[in-house]
């Protein structure tokens, strides 16, 4: 037997009432096979009430898709949890550089809150030990990362030196025109000691967004620019000479 679905053009109609709501009525007809079987149906939809719907739907969404990302961090943070658990003494620091940015606020509450739940005490001194180990760590971590920070800093006054006046400032357009070439000269024996690292060029990099966004110093703002120039034409001037060697 054939089997034909048809689906009637849909007639909608939307009448005003005296309580100022609107109805909808949905008129469907289905005829299945050649029995000639109807079925017809009104379904009367109020207009408020559908707009009530989707704004709760839309919030119960949101809220669904809220609570699935914090489920989601949970999850991870428990994972990590667990990695730092199982892990050796050597391997502990590495995990931690690793995974250095993870320990925050959130770490902290769900490690405790895992603490806290511990059915033995055996289990929460275990807990109690590793985020002292992971606190040293990472406190160790910060303070190495300051020290580089400290270096580079002093790495890059010492290159500007040339270019300071007496009032500690970049005049603009420079007055003396031996202090590139000084400046220079800093950056080429700064590279020879290799401090010229990665640290450095992070330092250069953060002063010149910062001087860039102040806008009211033009002439470190230049000089940084020359820094990196500077810094980039003696590496390439290497690699240049290295591949000739070859």
């Amino acid at each position: 037997m054939a089997t034909i679905l048809s689906l009637n053009p849909l007639a909608i109609r939307l009448f005003s009432s005296n309580s100022q709501r609107y109805s909808c009525y949905l008129h469907r007809t289905m005829r299945i096979g050649q029995a000639g079987i109807h079925f017809q149906s009104n379904y009367p939809v109020s207009f408020t009430g559908f707009l009530q719907f989707s704004k709760r739907r839309n919030f119960i969404c949101a809220v669904s898709k809220d609570a699935e990302e914090s489920f989601k961090k949970t999850v991870e943070v428990d994972r990590l949890i667990d990695t730092l658990r199982e892990a050796s003494d050597k391997e502990l620091p590495q995990i931690v550089v690793e995974n250095v940015l993870a320990f925050n606020e959130s770490f902290w509450i769900r490690l405790a809150a895992r603490a806290d739940t511990c059915k033995s005490d055996d289990d929460k001194k275990d807990y109690e030990e590793l985020a002292l180990t992971v606190m040293s760590i990472v406190d160790r971590l910060v303070h190495k990362t300051n020290e580089k920070i400290e270096a580079s800093t002093d790495v890059l006054k010492a290159i500007l030196k040339p270019v300071i006046d007496e009032v500690e400032e970049i005049s603009w357009p420079l007055r003396d025109p031996e202090a590139l070439s000084l400046m220079e000269k800093e950056i080429n024996q700064r590279e020879q000691e290799g401090q010229l690292d990665e640290g450095f060029l992070a330092e250069v990099n953060a002063q010149l967004r910062q001087a860039t966004k102040d806008g009211d110093k033009p002439g470190l703002e230049a000089m940084l620019q020359k820094v990196l120039q500077l810094y980039a034409s003696r590496v390439l001037s290497k690699r240049s000479y290295a591949k000739k060697r070859k």
